[in-house]
C-alpha cells in the first residue's frame, strides 16, 4: 500500500506532478519542472532515494537543467559527516525502552508473522526487539528493496550532490538530519503500530510496489506517482502525510520564493512526493500566482 512508497520517498520518490503543460507532450523521462520570473529560474526535480546500482539519476532534461544551474538544493546536507551523525542519532532515537520491546506492540499471531518474515529475509527477529516500531518499520520496508538490488547509497540525491561537488556549485539544504529523524521519532504510538503492521504486510508481498513506482518515475508518469505516493498516503496515513509532506512543504515554500527573488538559476532536488498533488510545491507555487511548467526539452547551458 502507501507506506513503502511514502517511506522510500522520505528516507534516503518519484518524479513530479500536477498538470504537465497540455500543449506539449511530456517526454518519457523523469519529470523536471521550472518556475521562472524575469531574471531567475528554479528547476524542480522530484527524486527517488533508492535506485538500482548503476542506474542513471535522470534523463537528458534533468542533466541539462543541473548543468545550467549555479546553486543546488537537496533535502539535507549529503556528506560523510551527515551520514555519521545520522547513524549515531538513529541509534539513540530508535532504541526501545527495556520494558517496551518491539514484541510488546504485537499480538502473538502478529509476532509469529514477524518471525516468519524475518526468517525469509535472513535476519534474526530478536535483532528488531530493541527497536521502536517506526525504526523496525523502516528496516522491514528497506530490506526487501535492498535485497531486490536497490541501493540507498545510489539515490538520485547523492548523484546530484556528487555532480555539485565535482563542478563546485553552491550547495544548500532545506533540513538537517536531526530534523529528518525527529519527524519519524515523534510519530504517535497508534501510527507507529499501524506502520509496523503495514510494513510486515508489504514485506511479505515483496518489492513489486516499489518496482512499479520506480518505473513510473523513469517514465515521468506523474499521474501514477501522485496516486501511489500522495493520494494513498493522505488517505491511509493522514498523520504521516501531515508530518512528512504538509509540514515540510510549508517550510520549504518560502525558501523557494526567496530564491526566486534573486537573479540565479537553481536546481531543487527533493523527494518527488513533495512536488505532487494539491498540497505539493508545484500547486502551492501556482496558487501564489507563479508560473510553473514542465520542461519538455533540455535547456541550454
Amino acid at each position: 500500500m502507501a507506506l513503502r512508497t511514502a517511506l522510500a520517498a522520505f528516507v534516503a520518490v518519484l518524479a513530479a506532478t500536477a498538470c504537465a503543460d497540455a500543449r506539449t507532450a511530456a517526454p518519457a523521462e523523469p519529470a523536471v519542472f521550472a518556475v521562472r520570473d524575469a531574471d531567475s529560474t528554479i528547476y524542480l526535480y522530484g527524486t527517488v532515494h533508492v535506485r538500482p546500482n548503476g542506474a542513471d539519476w535522470g534523463g537528458p532534461i534533468a542533466h541539462a537543467a543541473l548543468a545550467a544551474s549555479g546553486d543546488v538544493w537537496t533535502e539535507m546536507d549529503i556528506s560523510p559527516e551527515t551520514d555519521a551523525r545520522g547513524q549515531q542519532l538513529a541509534r539513540q532515537l530508535s532504541a526501545a525502552p527495556a520494558d517496551r520491546p518491539l514484541s510488546s506492540w504485537l499480538t502473538s499471531r502478529e509476532n509469529a508473522r514477524l518471525a516468519a518474515l524475518c526468517a525469509r529475509l535472513h535476519i534474526e527477529a530478536r535483532a528488531l526487539e530493541h527497536l521502536q516500531p517506526w525504526a523496525a518499520s523502516l528496516t522491514l520496508t528497506l530490506l526487501p528493496i535492498v535485497q531486490a538490488g536497490y541501493d540507498p547509497q545510489s539515490g538520485v540525491d547523492r548523484d546530484v550532490d556528487a555532480y555539485a561537488d565535482a563542478h563546485h556549485l553552491r550547495e544548500h539544504a532545506f533540513e538537517t538530519i536531526d530534523e529528518q529523524l525527529g519527524f519519524l521519532a515523534g510519530l504517535s504510538a497508534q501510527l507507529q503500530r499501524q506502520m509496523l503492521l503495514e510494513a510486515i504486510n508489504e514485506a511479505e508481498q515483496g518489492p513489486t510496489e516499489i518496482t512499479q513506482m520506480t518505473h513510473a518515475w523513469e517514465r515521468g508518469d506523474t499521474n501514477a506517482l501522485e496516486r501511489s505516493v500522495v493520494d494513498e498516503t493522505r488517505r491511509e496515513y493522514p498523520e504521516l502525510y501531515r508530518v512528512l509532506f504538509l509540514r515540510r512543504n510549508a517550510a520549504w515554500l518560502p525558501v523557494i520564493e526567496r530564491e526566486l527573488a534573486g537573479r540565479n538559476t537553481e536546481f531543487v532536488a527533493v523527494g518527488a512526493g513533495h512536488l505532487l498533488g494539491p498540497d505539493g510545491l508545484i500547486a502551492q507555487l501556482r496558487a501564489r500566482g507563479l508560473h510553473v511548467e514542465r520542461v519538455t526539452a533540455p535547456p541550454a547551458p
